[in-house]
């Protein structure tokens, strides 16, 4: 009897009192839920994706202009107006400006430059700690394909205008005198750095080295456009 009863209970709860089966009114009211919730998830999915993508097309837009800049030759501080009105020889300098830039920036990541004189000195500020092992001669690693990097680039920039290099190393608090100077570390490294180009095929003239006060971690890199086709230091053609 009980049975009974509970199946009653059942079916009444299951149909009207027409006899008609009863289904729950949120089953269709629930899809429609379901489906508007993933059509905004997937909406807002591509949003994101599209605002992310922007920002990468810019960047994708500014590093293929800094490879054009740097195969043309022109920098891209100069704008775009001056840079059709430089003269052939502006161009050169420009162009000689953003290979060595180039050669710089590729091999030694902490390395500050900045062009003086009005456009005729380009100087590379390097820390000795980037070329060689700490407290000695030998040239860290890909350091020697750096020179020799720097030494073609010089090379080709003096097939069409006579350029120099002068490399000048911060010895510390004071200059060592001349009993110590061959002894001393700094000496030695620039003399190093100068037999290495000279060895790749940089012509001496183009190449003076020198010694400061202060700057001990520091060593100078400075491109310049000799004045005439003498030497710096022996004028009258001596010995080199």
């Amino acid at each position: 009897m009980n049975a009974v009863t509970e199946q009653q209970e059942e079916y009444r709860e299951d149909h009207d009192f027409h006899g008609h089966t009863l289904y729950p009114q949120i089953q269709n009211g629930g899809t429609a839920v379901i489906f508007v919730s993933l059509y905004l998830l997937l909406l807002a999915f591509f949003i994101f994706l599209h605002s992310v993508s922007v920002p990468q097309e810019e960047r994708i837009r500014d590093v293929l202009g800094s490879v054009s800049i740097a195969f043309k030759g022109l920098s891209k501080d100069t704008p775009a107006e001056k840079q059709k009105t430089l003269s052939g020889e502006e161009q050169g300098t420009q162009e000689f400006h953003a290979k060595l830039r180039n050669v710089f920036e590729t091999a030694i990541p902490l390395v500050e430059s900045r062009i003086l004189n009005a456009g005729s000195r380009f100087q590379f500020s390097v820390p000795l700690e980037q070329l060689f092992s700490y407290g000695s001669l030998d040239l860290r690693d890909l350091k020697q394909e750096f020179l020799q990097d720097v030494a073609q680039t010089l090379i080709k920039r003096n097939n069409n205008v006579s350029t120099d290099l002068e490399i000048l190393i911060g010895a510390g608090i004071r200059l060592p005198d001349d009993e110590a100077i061959a002894a001393d570390l700094a000496s030695q490294r620039v003399n190093l750095l100068a037999e290495t180009l000279l060895l790749q095929g940089v012509p001496s003239r183009n190449i003076s080295i020198g010694m400061e006060e202060g700057d001990a971690g520091l060593v100078h890199f400075s491109f310049y456009l000799r004045p005439n086709l003498n030497y710096q230091f022996r004028p009258n053609g001596g010995s080199q």
